[in-house]
């Protein structure tokens, strides 16, 4: 298996730069998650590693080295587009069957990917009878039948109900464990921010940021939410509430019945919990909640001009 990596890419697209000096690499096993608005050059960027759009500048790089978009190298990759499509009165074995020998994949693979997504029990139904999500496992299926080096997911996430998630990252963890490599492109940082090993931040045909989801956290230093759970209630002048306020004058204080909830500085946390260490005995517990990746994202996307 290769390590893949796009090197100082541009894609000149009529009158529009969708691609302007990218270099990414991607480690095996590694699970990249490629996010950013419409327009961003994510499809783009696919597109380039599947051939089928041609670069003005830059190359493919294979295990450190210079290479190109050969029909060996596209044969290592599986591909699961963000609409799928299939012949409707065919039923998801003969499927599966057509693509499995359209590509040299042994027979036996075929029962090995329905029991992977799910749809065992279904295999001799119909496609017209699928749900979409459903569907979107089947195009999973035929994108993992190869056991792909490097598996390019496109809003993978869409129309699955809680059954097609998990197979869905079953799929995405024992890819990590064979050592393969796999790249998400989708706008749900939520759902998919515990499961990806970075993200990469695209806007206007560039990479804004990238890292793991602690790092870009880290690097939007967006406030952190504690939330203190109080042994009494009406605490806006307990002594906790006022050594907080005489730390820090400019904090709001927020309270509720038996709550005190303060926006802080990740910078801060330290100083607050020795606060707390103090008045511990009129403090039941405590959490920290960290922003949303989503608000990371969207912080990133504002403060970092391309």
């Amino acid at each position: 298996m290769h390590e893949i990596g796009l090197e100082n890419i541009s894609v000149q697209l009529g009158t529009i730069k969708a691609l302007n000096h990218v270099s990414l690499s991607f480690k095996r096993g590694e699970i990249v998650l490629l996010a950013g608005p419409n327009g961003a050059g994510k499809s783009t960027l696919i597109k380039v590693l599947l051939g089928l759009v041609k670069p003005c500048e830059g190359h493919l790089k294979l295990n450190g080295k210079k290479s190109k978009v050969t029909n060996s190298f596209k044969s290592t990759i599986g591909y699961l587009p963000e609409a799928v499509a299939f012949t409707e009165s065919l039923n998801g074995y003969q499927i599966l069957k057509f693509f499995a020998t359209a590509r040299g994949v042994k027979k036996t693979r075929i029962s090995e990917v329905l029991s992977q997504i799910g749809l065992t029990n279904a295999a001799k139904r119909a496609v017209r009878g699928y749900s979409k999500g459903m569907r979107q496992r089947l195009g999973l299926g035929v994108a993992i039948l190869t056991n792909p080096a490097l598996l390019i997911l496109d809003e993978p996430t869409g129309g699955l109900d809680q059954e097609g998630l998990n197979v869905l990252w079953d799929v995405m963890k024992d890819c990590a464990k064979e050592d393969r490599t796999v790249l998400i492109s989708s706008h749900d940082l939520t759902l998919l921010e515990r499961r990806v090993s970075r993200i990469c931040l695209m806007k206007n045909g560039s990479i804004t940021s990238m890292g793991t989801p602690a790092s870009l956290r880290f690097q939007a230093q967006l406030p952190l939410r504690v939330t203190f759970e109080m042994g009494e209630k009406d605490q806006e002048g307990s002594p906790f509430a006022l050594a907080i306020k005489q730390w820090h004058k400019s904090l709001q204080l927020m309270f509720s019945e038996y709550q005190i909830q303060v926006d802080i500085s990740p910078d801060d946390l330290m100083q607050l919990m020795d606060i707390k260490a103090n008045h511990s005995a009129s403090i039941n517990r405590l959490r920290v909640e960290e922003p949303g990746l989503d608000m990371v994202y969207e912080y990133l996307l504002k403060e970092t001009q391309p």
